[in-house]
């Protein structure tokens, strides 16, 4: 029997998408969300000031201010600026952010627990750090291997390519829309799915290269994939930030800046660091290093580095849609949709093969549903509630696959209409905590998302199919 023939193709990826179906949709939904994770923060905090730019001499007095009143020892200090794609200024050390406004006074301090949440089960499924991203990208490859294994597995690609048969049971069109969806956007999961690898891999990768070419040491592989800190002695002065900032805008570079970063705080190694993304280029950015009186030292080169350097550099905005724009972040956002779809899908048509087990039917709507609510419910939380909110969000999810497990009369037409109350809650609950901050843009265009899948999930629920 051929290793690629179609049969042994369609059951590995019949297998394996249903063993893994239920950690693929949440990886996959909560990765969709995550394209706008900066206007997720805005949302949480909407009367916050906003502005498109500051002056060097306003970003010195924010952190000066910043630095005199928390005086805790630090490594870092942060600057992220209002060109960041999040239109405010922020400054921090390693243990605290606090907002600023366009003068530079200090205002509130950041929170977006909510947000916090959902990137880490993004990026961890809220297991501890070193194991779950490593589970994470594999569940990457896992994206990959069921593209390929897909592709194989088809009988008739480019007869089929548009077919979409509708009616009936809804079995056929399910199948056809799975495979369209599969095929159509391919090339997109093949980049996310390889992209995400890289994150969890590449400290392995490191480590084995460490160890075959340098004696074990990760700091040396370090330095020839991402430029080594410059060498410094010098008096540990507080760093002029105002300098460093003039001397970048004087550069004229067409460089938008990210954020400021100051290194080794307080020693004589201490340099200012500027993040600029190069607009026309993946990279997530080129580096402008500053000694502590704002001195120009030197560039990273990641724009002028070597190809495979800017590849590797290149890898974030790749995998988040973090380039071009909200145009970008729509299309993203479109193509998650797809492949979170596939995963809903594909397990359906699985259930579907096997009779529609009521019970376990039940558990796979409320899994895939109940997510959803379990995510707007925390966010209610989080609002009101200084509590856990990755242990409020797997309560409430594996509560409802439990109660739709004991009781199967939970199924999806239910849980559709429970995640399209709970959506609507959360939109409730929101306008009475932030009141007149719900005018702003940072609420409404969250806010205006949310009114929609509350309608659609609603509408959705009278679907002949869920009757």
């Amino acid at each position: 029997m051929k290793i690629f023939s179609r049969k042994p193709a369609l059951h590995a990826h019949q297998w394996v998408g249903v063993f893994l179906s239920a950690f693929l949709y949440l990886v996959c939904l909560s990765g969709t969300l995550v394209v706008f994770n900066q206007e997720l923060e805005r949302w949480e905090q909407p009367q916050i000031e906003e502005f498109d730019a500051v002056s060097a001499d306003a970003v010195s007095k924010a952190l000066t201010d910043f630095a005199t009143e928390n005086t805790a020892q630090t490594e870092h200090y942060h600057v992220v600026f209002p060109t960041s794609g999040i239109p405010r200024l922020v400054v921090e050390n390693d243990h605290k952010a606090v907002f600023a406004d366009q003068q530079g006074n200090l205002l509130e301090t950041e929170a977006f627990p909510w947000s916090k949440m959902l990137i880490d089960l993004h990026y961890y499924l809220h297991l501890p750090s070193t194991i779950g991203i490593i589970v994470v990208s594999t569940l990457g490859a896992v994206i990959c291997m069921l593209v390929i294994s897909g592709f194989f597995a088809h009988k008739k690609l480019a007869k089929d390519a548009f077919k979409w048969r509708r009616g009936g049971s809804g079995q056929p069109g399910r199948i056809d829309l799975h495979n369209r969806l599969g095929i159509w956007a391919s090339p997109f999961h093949l980049i996310i799915g390889m992209t995400g690898v890289y994150f969890g891999m590449a400290g392995l990768i490191l480590t084995l290269v460490a160890q075959l070419d340098h004696d074990g040491n990760r700091q040396a592989v370090m330095d020839k994939v991402f430029t080594p800190e410059p060498a410094l002695t010098q008096q540990a002065d507080f760093p002029d930030v105002e300098t460093a900032i003039t001397a970048f805008n004087d550069m004229e570079t067409g460089h938008k800046p990210i954020f400021l970063t100051v290194h080794d705080v307080g020693t004589p190694q201490q340099f200012i660091e500027i993040y600029a993304q190069v607009t026309d280029k993946l990279i997530y950015s080129e580096n402008y290093r500053f000694n502590s009186k704002g001195e120009f030292i030197d560039t990273a080169h990641y724009d002028d580095g070597h190809w495979g350097k800017q590849l590797i550099y290149s890898i974030y905005r790749l995998h988040f849609g973090d380039f071009a724009g909200m145009p970008v972040k729509l299309l993203y956002f479109l193509l998650g949709i797809m492949l979170t779809a596939l995963c809903v899908s594909g397990m359906d048509i699985w259930l579907a093969k096997q009779g529609n087990p009521p019970r376990l039917s039940a558990m796979w709507s409320a899994l895939v549903w109940g997510s959803i609510s379990a995510l707007s419910v925390t966010a209610v939380a989080g609002l009101y509630l200084n509590v856990s909110l990755t242990l409020t969000f797997w309560l409430l999810l594996t509560g409802g696959c439990a109660l739709s497990l004991l009781k199967p009369g939970f199924d999806r037409r239910r849980w559709l209409r429970i995640c399209a109350l709970s959506v609507a809650g959360l939109i409730v609950a929101y306008g009475l905590k932030h009141q007149q901050a719900v005018l702003t843009a940072a609420s409404l265009q969250i806010n205006s998302a949310l009114l929609f899948v509350s309608l659609w999930c609603w509408w959705r629920s009278g679907h002949e199919l869920y009757k």
